[in-house]
């Protein structure tokens, strides 16, 4: 009888599934990483255990042949981010059912979530939110995977497990899109600009409350739920554990740039990052920085104020409730200023900013 655990690893290059093949390497476990191409891992991290299968899971019969091969794995984590919801429901539906075909000794099917699931989307909405709040009217692709997942595990002996977060902050590289980094580009602009660091959204959105959550931490939450007795057929909140309004952890972010606080400004931050992209390849040459996809973070949503559902339009609460982790077993936090700074100081020390 299989007791050793292997991951399978599904959308291993982005920002929550490069640090879930992280996290699970760090652990002992061998793990399949599937993606396009490789996934580039943070040094220290040990790559003996890590396999990595380039397949386009749209390609079925690719797939299907790729997976088939798979007999060991116990537990899946399933981190694909297609932005089709109806494609990405379909390759879910497709995976699992190939990995619980071949890999008899499969334990555990892991989903990424959000919350999206409690409608933060939609405006604002019950906070703190509760795994057991009723969902949302409307559809949300989030409800159809989780629909998919319960039915796929019905009548088997595996279970499947989830975990909800609110913007995960962490760096991939390749896959720049995410909060962190986009600060991280603006507060070096500025500062090469001479200018402040002014808060790029209204003063009802500086005001709000949030929770964020680091990547890796967020990875050893779904290790940690899906490989524990009692957390099958579940899903939990996951976050940093603490709340916070940007206006209370401005002035720390500013610091690191050697850059004075300034209030709310609405300069569109995408807008901001196009207009200076000659400054930021004239220091990309100076400081020697690493090869980037800069054209992608200043075209990001998720940093424009004026695009719907980015993490600069919310002027309300985003706050979910971590009572069932916590009691459930899992009561790891980190204060998300201190988080920020240290991705700043990551992504110096990757040459991604100077």
């Amino acid at each position: 009888m299989q007791t050793r655990n292997t991951a399978l690893v599904i959308g291993a290059t982005g920002v929550t599934g490069t640090p879930m093949a992280e996290e699970l390497l760090l652990a002992g476990w061998p793990v399949y990483a599937i993606s396009r191409r490789a996934p580039m891992l943070r040094s220290g991290v040990p790559l003996n255990g890590l396999r990595h299968i380039a397949v386009d899971l749209t390609d079925a019969a690719a797939a299907e042949a790729a997976l088939s091969r798979l007999t060991d794995v116990t537990h899946l984590f399933y981190c694909g981010n297609d932005p089709r919801p109806e494609v990405r429901l379909e390759l879910m539906r497709h995976v699992i059912g190939a990995v619980e075909t071949h890999a008899a000794g499969l334990r555990n099917v892991h989903l990424m979530q959000g919350t999206k699931y409690y409608g933060c989307h939609l405006g604002p909405f019950k906070v703190p939110a509760s795994e057991s709040d009723p969902r949302v009217p409307g559809a949300d692709f989030y409800y159809s995977e989780e629909d998919c997942v319960r039915e796929c595990q019905r009548g088997r002996s595996w279970t499947w497990t989830a975990v909800r977060p609110h913007s995960v902050c962490g760096f991939a590289r390749g896959n720049p899109l995410n909060l962190a980094v986009a600060l991280g580009i603006y507060g070096s602009l500025e500062r090469e600009l001479g200018g402040e660091f002014a808060f790029p959204a209204s003063q009802a959105c500086f005001d709000a409350r949030f929770n964020v959550v680091d990547s890796e931490l967020l990875a050893r939450a779904a290790i940690w739920c899906s490989t524990t007795p009692g957390c099958g057929n579940e899903a939990f909140n996951i976050n940093n554990g603490d709340v916070f309004r940007w206006r209370e952890i401005w002035p720390k972010l500013a610091s690191f740039f050697d850059l004075t606080p300034a209030g709310p400004q609405t300069q569109r931050l995408p807008e901001f990052l196009a207009a200076h992209e000659t400054t930021w390849r004239t220091l990309a040459q100076t400081h020697r920085l690493a090869p980037f996809p800069y054209e992608r973070i200043a075209r990001w949503a998720q940093g424009d104020y004026q695009a719907p559902n980015s993490r600069f339009s919310c002027e309300y609460d985003v706050v979910s409730d971590l009572a069932k982790a916590r009691r459930s077993g899992f009561a790891e936090t980190i204060d998300s200023a201190e988080m920020f700074l240290r991705l700043f100081a990551r992504l110096r020390e990757e040459r991604i900013i100077p």
